[in-house]
């Protein structure tokens, strides 16, 4: 190549460098205007949702006091449909009961509860999370259930967490004891968050699931399904109608005896059930040992009481004061037997017996 054609092949590179660097500047300020119309659009936005929050908020604390007058929510509803959506479920922690359904009965009188439908079928999942966190608190309210038909229930088995998380608070809400108990049989499956988030909120229902489809897992005699049943009763801490304990006191898999013996000290326990946590008490895994001693003084269990007197001279200091506090729950034979051994010249079995003797006398 001659010294000229390499000249003009230089030059040639030079611009086409210099172009190209000119559209990606040009590209950077279309950019740039872009994101600053944006961002006023939005600054736009804000100052004129400020502008109209304290006069929705004002319309609606009047609208639950029992006024009629929603003039102001029709006449924002065009031009602020995302401020009414929002300052209206503002609210929907701090009402319940008729207020509740006149909340969502506006709503559905604004068409929102509408939209929140067609959003719920959108594959956009931020929009669709969105939607059905909405639809959860209006479905409580039967005419909108009616228009959202089985949208929550065909929810529950949305591939996204949140959704079906959403959806099943909704269903909750309602209290239909059929589609409460679906929930149930959600919970116990494999996905521990889903259980974690289901838990608390079926407790008031506790009651109902334990004695239905809480037995019915009980006696499925699938190891997964027992222990999630299992996990959920005793985080529920109540007295429950399930007393046929003794086959999971005396599980092969530990995970689910654990369960069992904290479940014994909450739940009304039958005669096998009852000898079977004496039994536990001569348990070689001290863990079960000691979770067998707190339920058997919770169910005063006074055939035990031998039991315990010998945990509480043979064991540890821990497992001496938890013997010590069952046999205190079982007056007067507990109370001798405590009387006794805080003369014992066992220093742990002699402190754990006196501080619970101690305090049964106080507390009587």
């Amino acid at each position: 190549m001659t010294g000229s054609a390499a000249s003009l092949a230089a030059v040639g590179a030079l611009y086409a460098a210099l172009a190209l660097l000119g559209a990606y500047v040009l590209f950077l300020l279309a950019l740039l205007l872009v994101v600053m119309r944006r961002a006023g659009a939005l600054r736009a936005r804000r100052a004129a949702s400020a502008e109209v929050r304290p006069t929705l908020q004002a319309a609606l604390v009047e609208f639950l006091a029992g006024s009629t007058d929603d003039s102001v929510f029709r006449r924002l509803i065009p031009t602020h449909p995302t401020d009414v959506a929002e300052s209206i479920l503002l609210f929907q922690t701090t009402v319940a009961g008729s207020a509740r359904d006149r909340l969502c009965g506006l709503a559905l009188d604004l068409g929102l509860v509408r939209q929140w439908c067609e959003d719920g079928r959108l594959r956009d999942v931020v929009r669709r999370r969105a939607a059905f966190a909405n639809l959860g608190f209006a479905w409580v309210f039967e005419p909108c259930r009616r228009v959202a038909g089985d949208l929550l229930l065909e929810a529950l088995r949305d591939g996204d967490e949140e959704v079906r998380l959403s959806a099943c608070r909704g269903v909750l809400l309602a209290g239909r004891e059929d589609h409460i108990q679906q929930l149930f049989a959600l919970a116990i499956q494999p996905n521990l968050l889903t259980r974690i988030m289901l838990t608390e909120d079926m407790r008031p229902h506790a009651i109902m699931l334990a004695a239905g489809p809480g037995r019915e897992a009980l006696r499925s005699g699938d190891a997964p399904r027992v222990r999630a049943t299992l996990e959920i009763l005793v985080a529920w801490e109540r007295a429950l109608p399930l007393e046929e304990l003794r086959e999971f006191l005396e599980h092969r898999d530990r995970d689910i005896r654990v369960l069992a013996f904290r479940l014994a000290a909450f739940v009304a326990v039958d005669f096998e059930g009852r000898r079977a946590l004496v039994r536990a008490l001569g348990d070689a895994d001290a863990a079960l040992r000691a979770l067998a001693i707190v339920a058997v003084g919770r169910q005063k269990i006074t055939e035990a009481i031998p039991e315990l007197a010998r945990c509480l001279r043979l064991g540890s200091l821990e497992q001496a004061r938890h013997a010590a506090n069952a046999l205190a729950a079982m007056p007067p034979q507990g109370w001798r037997t405590l009387e006794e051994l805080s003369a014992s010249s066992n220093p742990a079995t002699a402190l754990a017996a006196g501080e619970a003797w101690a305090r049964a006398r106080t507390e009587a």
